[in-house]
């Protein structure tokens, strides 16, 4: 019996073979010359607002109108148009001082903490007593609250980063997010927000490491009344603090932060009043900026269901240009030129098929992932395409061919019905679909298909797997390293191992989910009982 991938491309009249007559022609050449542009040192990083992330946006531009794509930005353009409230601290203004009854200690910037600049006022000062409240979460469903032993209106809050082990992997998704961190913490009345790193997250990016890419300006979309989004005007100051900086914080606690840390990792929070106090001041400097997700669509083919729109993404910004040296451009080739190679070879194989899909596409590349998903954010909540629903998201983020690989792992497929779909995609590429290896990554929240489903969109997101087809490479291995020393610095260039039979497999997978989902007689559907589905789904 033919699967009903090979009676979907039977219908639109191309070949079902056995072989790879039925995959798209994705161009290994096409998606390293994509990368080779967007990741050189003229485009100096790709940073939101920024010259070189203009030059990409335009590229991406003139790759859709060659494709013969509809412009659907503003104003007839492929350009939506995005106001944002740039921020960053002014160090010598800024501090963080501990009181514990007897003497004040003045922490040092960089080195016990950072601090995250702020959005709604250019000085926010703000002097509490710290409580320590486990991980930080208040989580009715399932019976958890670090918060019931405590009382913390008025007060500051310190909080370990992640989530327990013990959630389910979609609740440790959802409430290891440092902004419903930060809520939960308002609704319980506090005024700021101390974040210690797990043992995990520090050895997955360091204190330090963070602290190198401090500089950088954060960004927030302002909406129609000029205000920041997630902006909690509640929360006045908001700090990460290091292993000697918590050190001092816990000076007077029952516990040090090395037996916290230890405990949580056993999942196994405490909380209490640290009998210590801080003043925290927050002096930062605004300015302007526009950036914009550059957009473009094909029309479905159906007239029943050519309202109803695939998103196909990829976020186009990375780091930018900073700091001094030899090398100090963030080129993001994985990070994540790699996705927008991919997506525009998928629009590339859309308009290449004999008739377009029966639902409508729309290609998305996204501005202001790395300052929090911004771009993704801003879209979802304000679609570029009049009259029309969008139905799911098939995004693409920094996905590595370091190694011939064999496996995908479906970020968001347990959540809806788009993770059946992908695993017969695979199938059909040759690849098989894995369990996420590092489910405390919690990488489905990180990146722009959450920006879809807090709308209540089906979302997915692949990432390559950790098998490799060469069994003298430990794929696994390779890619934590490239993790730990590669992700987010300025070595993630094109002076990298580049498996483009992988690159090829990738896209083409991505390309046949969509393809299914935009000919599916039924909508993409949450999975019954799902928790991102009762949260978010309409």
């Amino acid at each position: 019996m033919k699967s009903s991938l090979a009676c979907l491309l039977f219908l639109l009249c191309v070949p079902v073979m056995a072989g790879s007559e039925d995959l798209p022609n994705i161009s290994p050449t096409a998606l390293a010359s994509h990368i080779r542009f967007l990741s050189d040192d003229l485009l100096e990083g790709r940073e939101t607002g920024s010259r070189g992330f203009e030059i990409a946006a335009r590229y991406v531009a003139a790759q859709f109108a060659a494709l013969g794509l509809q412009p659907a930005g503003d104003d007839g353009t492929y350009f939506q148009r995005i106001h944002f409230r740039g921020s960053r601290i002014v160090p010598p203004r800024c501090s963080v001082v501990l009181h514990d009854g007897k003497r004040d200690v003045t922490l040092e910037l960089k080195k016990d903490f950072l601090l995250r600049p702020g959005f709604l006022n250019e000085t926010d000062e703000v002097n509490a007593p710290l409580v320590f409240a486990g991980f930080g979460i208040t989580a009715p469903e399932l019976g958890y609250d670090d918060y019931a032993s405590i009382r913390v209106n008025g007060k500051i809050v310190v909080a370990i980063t992640g989530a327990p082990s013990t959630f389910a992997n979609d609740q440790r998704a959802y409430y290891s997010g440092t902004q419903v961190k930060e809520e939960i913490a308002a609704a319980h009345g506090a005024i700021g927000v101390i974040f210690l790193r797990s043992n995990f997250d520090e050895a997955r990016y360091s204190f330090e490491k963070s602290a190198r890419q401090s500089d950088m300006v954060s960004m927030r979309y302002l909406d129609a009344s000029g205000h920041p989004a997630d902006a909690l005007p509640q929360i006045k100051g908001v700090v990460s603090i290091s292993k000697s900086g918590a050190k001092l914080l816990f000076v007077r606690a029952p516990m040090t932060p090395e037996q916290l840390l230890a405990d949580a990792e056993k999942n196994v929070a405490h909380s209490f009043p640290l009998e210590v106090s801080a003043t925290i001041r927050t002096v930062s400097a605004f300015n302007d900026a526009e950036s914009e997700n550059v957009v473009a669509t094909l029309t479905g083919s159906n007239i029943a269901r050519h309202n109803d729109y695939v998103v196909v993404s990829a976020h186009l910004d990375h780091l930018g240009n900073h700091g001094s040296g030899a090398d100090a451009i963030y080129n993001g080739a994985y990070d994540n030129a790699s996705g927008i190679a991919a997506m525009l070879e998928i629009a590339r194989a859309f308009t290449a098929l004999p008739q377009p899909p029966a639902r409508s596409m729309l290609f998305a590349a996204f501005t202001g992932e790395e300052k929090g998903e911004q771009g993704s954010e801003y879209l979802a909540a304000h679609p570029p395409v009049p009259g029309g629903k969008i139905i799911a998201n098939i995004n693409m983020d920094m996905f590595l061919m370091l190694f011939p690989a064999k496996d995908l792992v479906a970020l968001g497929g347990e959540h809806t019905s788009l993770g059946p779909i992908a695993r017969e995609a695979a199938e059909k590429v040759g690849l098989a679909i894995s369990p996420d290896p590092i489910p405390e990554e919690v990488r489905f929240i990180r990146s722009d298909q959450y920006s879809f489903v807090k709308e209540g969109v089906p979302a997915i997101s692949l990432k390559t797997g950790s098998i490799s087809a060469d069994p003298a490479i430990d794929g696994d291995k390779v890619t934590k390293e490239w993790l730990r020393t590669i992700y987010h610095t300025p070595k993630d260039d094109m002076n990298q191992t580049f498996d483009w039979a992988t690159g090829v497999k990738y896209a083409q997978t991505n390309f046949l989910i969509a393809l299914m989902v935009a000919n599916g007689t039924a909508r993409p559907k949450w999975v019954a009982g799902d928790f991102f589905g009762g949260k978010f789904g309409k």
